[in-house]
């Protein structure tokens, strides 16, 4: 997953992504963040795939809409660092 710039928010979005708080991982939400440094995508974030498509992939949980491309790895925007695209959920049970 290459990493370029951020699009338009997508308010869709906005219940999936929330901000982890350390008092309330146990919620029950699904809630998503960097395995590595801990930083939370905002709805408006986009990874870019090798098709050229730009959307935020955690709406997709890393399947490219445009070509079908499945990423196992979601490069974090903040640390730079490379994670497995799972170890992002944190909480809850994810769809």
């Amino acid at each position: 997953m290459l990493l370029l710039k951020r699009g338009p928010a997508d308010p869709d979005l906005d219940d999936l992504i929330t901000v982890l708080s350390d008092d309330d991982e146990t919620d029950g939400s699904r809630r998503i963040r960097c395995p590595r440094c801990g930083w939370t995508p905002g709805s408006g974030e986009r990874w870019m795939c090798r098709c050229g498509c730009f959307w935020n992939t955690f709406e997709t949980r890393g399947r490219c809409p445009d070509c079908g491309r499945q990423w196992h790895q979601t490069q974090c925007k903040l640390c730079g660092e490379w994670s497995p695209h799972e170890d992002w959920y944190v909480g809850g049970k994810s769809t």
